[in-house]
């Protein structure tokens, strides 16, 4: 999780630690009410769940972040933005670009759109919507795999990553979504998704 996550929640641990000592401090413990048990319970309860939603919050988030749209050539991350395929060296797949993109987020709040006006009410793509196209005028960044790509970009397929260990391809997770069919396939491993890509050199 990230660090403002593990701040909350070590913020709810020190405020139930803080309130346990002021509960005897205070001398509530030789009270004898049931209602004390039923509060010590509600407030762990809380802080629980609050830890459980926080963690499920992130894992989604950092599912949409993983998110990819591939079109002839580039590829578009919203936090890498556009990678140039054509950087990479001869005989590198699409499987191998994409691990190597995903491997080097940082899944930070910050994200990178396609266009100025090429995002739908629903935060994606135009292109990776439909077969509408996307213009591609987006400043380049730092790095020798970004691109500015010249003319519109058509996203042809949508790899959604649910599980991803940069250090473990196997453990690599997802669904590739064919954007003119709506179509989703499910992959486990990297050897899976390089077969539905077709494993052709880029």
């Amino acid at each position: 999780m990230r660090k403002s996550n593990w701040t909350i929640l070590a913020v709810l641990a020190v405020a139930a630690g803080f309130f346990l000592w002021l509960w005897y401090y205070l001398g509530f413990n030789f009270v004898d009410d049931p209602l004390d048990l039923v509060l010590a319970v509600a407030w762990w309860a809380m802080v629980v769940a609050l830890a459980v939603g926080i963690h499920a919050a992130e894992s989604k988030r950092r599912r949409r972040v993983r998110t990819t749209y591939l079109a002839p050539d580039v590829l578009f991350n919203s936090e890498a933005g556009f990678v140039n395929l054509g950087a990479f060296e001869e005989g590198t797949t699409l499987a191998d670009a994409l691990e190597y993109t995903l491997a080097g987020l940082k899944y930070t709040f910050d994200r990178k759109d396609p266009s100025s006006d090429a995002l739908g009410a629903t935060g994606e793509p135009v292109g990776a919507a439909g077969p509408e196209a996307v213009d591609g005028d987006v400043a380049s960044s730092e790095g020798p795999a970004e691109v500015r790509p010249q003319g519109p970009v058509r996203f042809e397929r949508i790899v959604r990553t649910d599980k991803f260990d940069k250090d473990d391809a196997e453990k690599w997770e997802g669904e590739v979504v064919d954007v003119k069919t709506r179509r989703a396939v499910p992959f486990k491993g990297k050897e899976e998704l390089s077969e539905l890509l077709a494993a052709q050199p880029i």
